[in-house]
């Protein structure tokens, strides 16, 4: 080893499953670390579920439904236009800034419906 320390780990047929330090290999400091990432996860989980209870009180079924419809919607319209634009082998630039326009909407409206559906795995949302 160029950096002279010493390495501390498991090795099985060929693949290094863990190498550590020799002060990561200490169970006292991992278990230190693995209560404070494990308080971590818990103070992060309250609050998000306290921002996003706040912020976000009208996440429901009924939005939820609303915003997987919008995003079903724009991926037609975008699918439509490209089967249009496909009629003709050099389309207008007007066609091809219109289809920009709607792949770009499509695109964010779906990135939005996945970060709430995130939420909502995560249970950062009171559902009713």
């Amino acid at each position: 080893m160029a950096s002279g320390g010493k390495i501390i780990g498991e090795y099985s047929k060929g693949k290094v499953d863990k190498l550590l330090t020799a002060d990561a290999a200490d169970s006292g400091r991992s278990q230190r670390i693995r209560r404070f990432l494990e308080n971590m996860d818990a103070a992060i989980l309250e609050a998000n579920c306290e921002v996003i209870g706040r912020e976000l009180p009208n996440l429901n079924r009924d939005s939820f439904l609303r915003m997987a419809v919008r995003v079903a919607e724009l991926r037609a319209d975008y699918i439509r236009a490209g089967l249009h634009m496909s009629e003709a082998r050099h389309p207008e630039q007007p066609a091809v800034a219109e289809l920009a326009r709607l792949r770009t909407a499509y695109e964010e409206m779906l990135a939005v419906y996945e970060a709430a559906e995130r939420v909502i795995e995560r249970g950062y949302a009171k559902l009713g």
